[in-house]
């Protein structure tokens, strides 16, 4: 659990790149699992609504590298 803390977002931290996506119960994890192996370290998620098993959640991802946000875009919109 340290290691999902360390990913989200801290007060005051600013980024130049963020896109929302919409993921099912337990949708997160490979999202999470692709980032931590392909982005370049400083990039963080929140949890903007929790999913349930009538709608997806709602996550936020930001990031400072624009090749990260870019491959992310690729990948996950």
């Amino acid at each position: 659990m340290k290691i999902l803390e360390e990913l989200q977002i801290k007060p005051g931290e600013g980024f130049n790149f963020a896109k929302e996506i919409h993921k099912p119960y337990l949708g997160l994890a490979p999202v999470l699992d692709w980032c931590k192996e392909e982005c370049e370290p400083g990039w963080r998620w929140q949890l903007v609504d929790t999913p349930s098993d009538i709608r997806d959640g709602r996550y936020i991802f930001y990031f400072n590298n624009e090749t990260d946000y870019l491959n992310f875009l690729l990948k996950w919109s």
